[in-house]
């Protein structure tokens, strides 16, 4: 199990001074961060696909298999996403979506394992709804030979807008395929519960309770736990704070990094 963090110029200056310690460094497939991330340590690929919405066919494969070759990224992960507004649509709509996509990525990736992320349901985004479902994840991860990457953020947000405890929504998952964990600080921006912000106090016991099913074999335990917070960007740099990370990632490495 190795601790990631995302890329950002902040978390180079403090590796690069030693004053915090990752395993990996999480990167989309872009060069001008892949290039600098490269510099200062390992570096794995978060690919911006997304089943059922499309568009796996306008997918820049050249690109990707260069990231793969350059990063040595094991897993190629997905986002299990809806194009369509729920009214009239059934699961097994989705399901058969996700398996055209999902056929069509294996085609053009031959030999390469795939993991599918959990999205977020809010009520900004109605398509993900049904897409959400933790019955319906489990269906195709299962049926399809995929792995679980779980973010729990996401898990958590999707709870409460089904009234669920967050425990009881990733009970329903297949946590034997855990293969990735994401982990970020949940906040409420604009009257909506975000993500992807720095640990809020009420975030650490959630990320202990993982950490703790992973160390006591409840969970199988993944290849990689990826601190999503900071990055480059107008989605990102705007929340990251160098003093986050130092003060976090610490903390994070405790729990979940690479042990000798």
């Amino acid at each position: 199990m190795k601790l990631a963090v995302n890329y950002s110029t902040a978390l180079q200056k403090l590796i690069q001074t030693e004053k915090v310690k990752v395993d990996l460094l999480k990167c989309p497939e872009w060069y001008g961060l892949v290039q600098p991330a490269l510099s200062i340590g390992q570096v794995y690929i978060h690919f911006e696909i997304a089943l059922g919405v499309n568009n796996v066919q306008r997918l820049n494969f050249d690109l990707i298999k260069r990231m793969i070759d350059l990063t040595d990224t094991k897993f190629i992960n997905t986002h299990l996403s809806n194009a369509a507004q729920p009214a009239g649509q059934s699961k097994n709509q989705i399901l058969a979506n996700w398996e055209a996509d999902l056929a069509f990525l294996r085609e053009q990736l031959p030999g390469m394992p795939f993991i599918a992320e959990n999205l977020p349901w809010h009520d900004f985004l109605p398509q993900l709804e049904l897409a959400s479902d933790p019955e319906l994840i489990s269906e195709f991860l299962v049926r399809n030979d995929v792995g679980l990457l779980l973010d729990l953020s996401h898990a958590q947000i999707t709870a409460a807008m089904t009234g669920l405890d967050y425990r009881d929504y990733v009970a329903r998952l297949p946590l034997d395929r855990l293969e990735e964990l994401h982990i970020t600080g949940i906040r409420d921006y604009n009257g909506s519960m975000t993500d992807h912000f720095e640990m809020q106090e009420h975030d650490w016991p959630i990320a202990e309770w993982a950490a703790s099913q992973i160390r006591s074999g409840a969970w199988k335990e993944p290849e990689i736990v990826a601190f999503e917070y900071g990055g480059v960007g107008d989605v990102f740099c705007w929340r990251t704070e160098e003093s986050a990370l130092l003060e976090q990632v610490p903390r994070l490495y405790q729990l979940f990094g690479e042990r000798p």
